[in-house]
């Protein structure tokens, strides 16, 4: 897309604004043209990575957190474990103290 400053500034002093104020806006919109904008195809691809990356990073942390709950469920069970014996080991005490 081509723009004609020049042209563009003519048409806003004769809409009555100062040559400064009409060079300014000239500029400001020439500048504006001349950046590039993001087309819908570019917004589409941004989106499919950002969502890549977020499934990559969610199923890091399931694993990290399925690990983690297997090794509280390993901890939980050794615990259990000592308990039960434990409270065999009194019961069978109490027994034989005949309590």
């Amino acid at each position: 897309m081509t723009f004609d400053k020049l042209a563009y500034i003519d048409r806003l002093k004769a809409a009555g604004f100062a040559e400064p104020k009409a060079r300014a806006m000239a500029d400001g919109l020439d500048q504006a043209l001349r950046e590039k904008v993001a087309t819908k195809s570019d917004v589409r691809k941004e989106i499919n990575l950002v969502q890549m990356e977020f499934r990559n990073e969610l199923s890091i942390f399931k694993r990290e957190l399925l690990a983690a709950m297997k090794a509280r469920k390993v901890d939980v069970l050794k615990w259990m474990a000592v308990l039960i014996v434990g409270q065999t080991a009194v019961f069978t005490a109490l027994k034989l103290l005949d309590y």
